[in-house]
């Protein structure tokens, strides 16, 4: 992998990894259509600590702040952990089970119809369309009408348990390339009764267990020691380019939803759907 090869996918994994167009769907895309080989295990992980850093970076005072609620045990400590835990375990179990094998046909062998081959891109593109019609579209018309009615949602101090694994059964549709994470999430949050803001905060607060979980399985699955060479440096400067990017995208999203709503996003993801459908 060159260093131009890394700064794309990093680039790629970073900005979409917190806003709603899937990172792994785009990743697809770019491996396909740019020609980015497959990622070494040891750049995968190396990735996943680049967002991972990103997140931590833009919403620390957050992070900050519920751990002391959370070391005082107090209302707001156990409910916003207890909902933290209960948001994970759908994604975490649905990417245990079945994350392994979807992966094959989204991203590696794509399926067999009727003596006709739908190729993994054509599948991520499909997901797309869902992601933009059947998620973000309805949390779009939520967010439009509370703009226009000069209205907010809850805050997530508020969140209910029920509301927390409608967003945890949200987030293990994902494991599905192309049905975005963030969009998944951050759509489920604004349904429940929160507001956009919240919604995307706590959207991205679930990302770090996640995330935290995806490394944990990789070095369980096939571990190869971290060693620092040639081949590490291109890594490293992809893996800054995702945790820069990360940031970037978290501090947008944050920014956008307090007055604009999810239309762009759904526009890139019929667009790009399309395009991998009709390819």
């Amino acid at each position: 992998m060159t260093t131009l090869d890394a700064i794309i996918v990093g680039a790629v994994q970073g900005f979409t990894e917190f806003l709603p167009v899937s990172s792994s769907g785009n990743l697809v895309v770019t491996r396909y259509f740019y020609g980015v080989p497959d990622l070494t295990l040891q750049f995968d992980v190396l990735l996943h600590g680049g967002t991972l850093a990103a997140v931590v970076a833009a919403l620390w005072k957050d992070i900050l702040a519920i751990g002391r609620d959370v070391l005082a045990w107090n209302e707001r400590g156990k409910r916003l952990l207890t909902a933290l835990v209960i948001a994970t375990v759908p994604g975490a179990l649905f990417g245990y089970l079945f994350g392994g094998r979807i992966d094959e046909l989204f991203c590696e062998k794509g399926i067999m119809r009727g003596g006709l081959m739908i190729s993994p891109y054509q599948l991520v593109g499909a997901a797309f369309i869902c992601t933009a019609y059947f998620i973000l579209r309805p949390a779009n018309d939520i967010i439009k009408k509370r703009l226009a009615a000069g209205e907010a949602g809850t805050a997530m101090s508020a969140i209910t348990y029920q509301n927390a694994l409608v967003i945890g059964l949200a987030q293990a549709l994902a494991v599905v390339p192309g049905i975005s994470r963030s969009g998944a999430t951050l759509s489920a949050g604004i349904w429940s009764g929160m507001s956009q803001r919240d919604a995307a905060r706590f959207s991205f607060l679930m990302a770090i267990p996640i995330i935290l979980g995806a490394v944990a399985h990789q070095v369980h699955e096939a571990w190869v020691p971290l060693q620092y060479d040639a081949n590490m440096r291109p890594m490293l400067v992809g893996v800054a380019c995702a945790a820069v990017t990360g940031f970037i995208a978290v501090k947008w999203m944050l920014r956008l939803l307090e007055s604009k709503d999810l239309h762009k996003f759904i526009v890139y993801l019929w667009i790009i759907g399309l395009l991998c459908v009709a390819s």
